[in-house]
């Protein structure tokens, strides 16, 4: 009987999977959150349309075989910004799932700062729509100011609110409503999509399938704090109850307050 692979977590919001263990630079001081300028302009159109657009529908399309459920729900939004929150349970197919969800508008995605970090391809993260979060308050201004031009460009930007990557986590983590405070502030669309994995009859590894929900829109009649706490109750609401369908756990995490963080460990099924 083959063993099923086993994590270990501690602490449910902070505990990160995804093991690429890299070594985090702060941003600086005068960090560009957007592509600008007619270089930055091409290598945004060459890198993104030309490589990344492809890519995204042979990997996640003819390879993995994603399945996406849901989609006449974006009719007539594509021609303007929107907000897309997902659930993180993969990192290359995490990484296209806004681009796909989002053509033909250009997807961007907002990462932890450690993405474009990464020595000799930090650039190309940015140059293909990652915008990093910083760390400190000094760049938040700019940091705002760089959504809304997106926004106002008709980007669809994306958001994995649970933030760290639990591979193929059947269970929706707990999140925050801050980052629900974006759209609040542009009028923006949001909509969900929720990453399922099905039961295969001959294959070990699961069936993927994106299901798609919204539009969700911010309630103009309540305060701020107020409306982005009822868009995140109706984002994380959907996520669940499509979470529901999920039929198989590939990976078990099991809560072991004993344990190291992402520590590993393995048992029979």
């Amino acid at each position: 009987m083959k063993e099923q692979k086993v994590y270990y977590y501690s602490d449910e919001l902070n505990d990160d999977f995804a093991g690429t263990n890299i070594e985090r630079k702060p941003l600086p001081d005068d960090y560009e959150f957007l592509n600008k300028g007619f270089w930055a302009g091409l290598r945004r159109f060459i890198f993104y349309y030309c490589l990344v657009r492809p890519l995204v529908f042979v990997y996640n399309g003819l390879i993995k075989r994603v399945k996406y459920v849901g989609k006449k729900k974006l009719k007539g939004y594509k021609k303007s910004g929107a907000f897309m929150y997902g659930n993180h349970t993969s990192m290359i197919i995490d990484a296209f799932n806004p681009s796909r969800i989002a053509f033909p508008r250009p997807a961007d995605v907002i990462v932890n700062a450690d993405a474009v970090s990464i020595k000799g391809i930090g650039w190309l993260v940015k140059a293909v729509g990652g915008i990093p979060i910083p760390e400190g308050f000094h760049a938040m201004s700019r940091f705002n100011a760089a959504l809304k031009e997106a926004v106002n460009k008709r980007h669809w930007i994306a958001i994995y609110p649970e933030a760290h990557i639990w591979h193929y986590y059947t269970g929706i983590r707990p999140f925050t409503q801050v980052s629900f405070s974006y759209p609040v502030k542009f009028g923006t669309p949001v909509f969900s999509y929720t990453m399922v994995y099905k039961k295969r009859k001959r294959l070990r590894h699961p069936k993927r399938i994106v299901y798609i929900d919204g539009p969700f829109f911010p309630d103009n009649s309540l305060p701020a704090k107020q409306a982005a706490k009822k868009l995140r109750d109706e984002v994380y609401s959907a996520m669940c109850e499509r979470a529901k369908l999920n039929t198989c756990e590939y990976i078990k995490y099991v809560y072991r307050p004993d344990r190291e963080a992402g520590e590993k460990g393995r048992e029979a099924e």
